[in-house]
């Protein structure tokens, strides 16, 4: 009896391991998620795009991580810009995917992070800002993306 418990016990491990990835797979995907925008800015606008999206985006994603929403948030600038491609990426970090679920407990983090960035720019004054937005650039893409690791 106690052999065949064993074998048992065994076999379940086996079967249930494997159903996990697909033969040949030798990565792992990453639990984080990975929200990234590129943007393609017009010629000669990057000082005032940038610094309007550090009055707006920069000082709600400095809520959002104080909250607990997002682990980081990074921006990114081409060194090679080429008329219409992306000259910028914004990327904020997710725990999870069940960071943007929308439930109570998650809506009550996003009310005091929109809270707090109200507290620094007033919604009218964030509002002017971003109203100009649509001059300064084009979004070409918003992607939620995970990291794949590769096993060793």
């Amino acid at each position: 009896m106690k052999n065949t418990t064993i074998i048992l016990v065994l076999s379940f491990t086996c079967i249930t391991g494997f159903s996990h990835a697909q033969e040949g797979e030798t990565w792992d995907t990453g639990e984080k998620v990975y929200e990234i925008s590129t943007i393609d800015l017009e010629p000669n606008v990057d000082p005032i795009y940038l610094n309007n999206i550090k009055r707006t985006w920069v000082i709600q994603a400095e809520a959002q991580k104080s909250e607990g929403i997002i682990e980081d948030y990074f921006i990114y600038r081409s060194i090679n810009q080429y008329d219409g491609d992306f000259d910028l990426i914004l990327m904020q970090v997710y725990p999870n995917l069940a960071a943007l679920d929308s439930n109570p407990k998650n809506r009550k983090k996003w009310d005091r992070a929109a809270e707090k960035a109200r507290k620094t720019i007033s919604e009218e004054a964030a509002q002017e800002l971003t109203a100009t937005y649509g001059k300064l650039r084009t979004i070409r893409d918003q992607k939620l993306m995970r990291e794949i690791k590769f096993r060793k």
